[in-house]
């Protein structure tokens, strides 16, 4: 596969990984979950472009498999806001032996079947949830309160295409509601260091999750947010396209440039500012 391999799996670190991994724990989660309390975040969006690409690294021991990276997201206040902002963009991912892995992108999880070009199993993953003080569009609305997701994902690889699915189910006192995400993607190198991948993904959402994020109750109904019921359908579908660019098997830069459009039941959202947006991210990473 040369250099480094698109869409590769299951790859393990040098020994000596543990101490690393201990480090980046300790000093790594408190400050994300710092981060992700403060605004929408969708990190598992956002910082795929950093575990798009693994590269071929032969010879290396050890269990583990760290990748750690720092970088910006231009992205809506909340989902449907058309006020833009910047904030940072954290990512620490750890996997064990191909097979357990904690993630600020891919969540809390198990590679229950596994195979050299796909896996899946249970996994975790958090909704942050929304504020009314995140946006002054949405003072006077119920704050949705952080969410705990319980759920099942694949992940397959055919030559340079990549499929993703999951369901998700809020059992934490978030939103209550249900996703269920489909994703296909195309990836070539397309320099020797440099990787591009493009894709697209869709969401659907069940009533109770559009009732929380998209539905107006009559008493919270002011000028210019009439009441809304919102129902079950597609919540958004969305194109991207990523850059990855190798400056050593280690250290590398990733980009995405991402378009998302609303669909229907959240669109027609009092909440919906603005039916299509883009959002943009860059990272600077190292895998150990």
């Amino acid at each position: 596969m040369g250099r480094h391999s698109i869409f590769g799996l299951f790859r393990g670190p040098r020994p000596g990984a543990l101490p690393a991994l201990v480090l980046a724990l300790v000093l790594g989660l408190p400050m994300a979950q710092a981060w992700a309390d403060s605004r929408y975040n969708d990190w598992e969006l956002w910082s795929s472009s950093a575990n798009a690409v693994l590269p071929v690294r032969q010879g290396i021991a050890g269990p583990f498999r760290i990748n750690a990276a720092v970088g910006m997201v231009s992205a809506p206040e909340f989902l449907g806001s058309d006020s833009i902002s910047a904030r940072a963009l954290p990512l620490l991912d750890v996997n064990y032996a191909g097979s357990l892995f904690l993630s600020t992108q891919q969540g809390i999880g198990w590679n229950m079947w596994r195979k050299r070009t796909f896996r899946a199993g249970p996994r975790i993953t958090f909704d942050y949830g929304r504020l009314a003080s995140d946006s002054t569009s949405l003072t006077g609305l119920p704050d949705i309160d952080l969410g705990t997701e319980a759920g099942l994902f694949f992940e397959s690889f055919m030559a340079s295409w990549r499929f993703k699915g999951d369901f998700r189910k809020d059992v934490g006192g978030g939103h209550g509601g249900l996703l269920i995400n489909g994703e296909a993607s195309w990836g070539s190198r397309w320099t020797k260091d440099t990787s591009l991948i493009m894709g697209m993904r869709m969401t659907y959402m069940d009533t109770t999750y559009a009732e929380s994020y998209f539905s107006v109750a009559a008493a919270d109904a002011i000028s210019g947010r009439a009441a809304y019921t919102a129902a079950g359908g597609l919540r958004d579908v969305n194109a991207y396209a990523q850059l990855v660019y190798d400056f050593t098997p280690a250290i590398y830069l990733a980009t995405e440039v991402r378009a998302t459009s609303l669909m229907a039941q959240a669109a027609d959202s009092p909440l919906a500012e603005q039916d299509v947006f883009f959002t943009g991210a860059v990272m600077l990473g190292v895998r150990f």
